[in-house]
């Protein structure tokens, strides 16, 4: 198991990140492979939403 997830392994998995984790955490996978940040799912599923960010 590598852990950083790989913009193949998100496309092949949309459906299925939008349907269990909401489109929110699809926008920061897709956000985070746009900017070529290496970083794993857990880290991206994770965060706060952003209206809990700035309370």
């Amino acid at each position: 198991m590598r852990g950083v997830i790989t913009g193949r392994e998100v496309l092949e998995n949309l459906g299925l990140i939008y349907r269990e984790f909401g489109a929110a955490c699809l926008m920061r996978c897709l956000w985070a492979l746009v900017r070529g940040r290496s970083t794993t799912f857990l880290e991206v599923a994770c965060q706060p939403e952003p209206s809990d960010r700035y309370r």
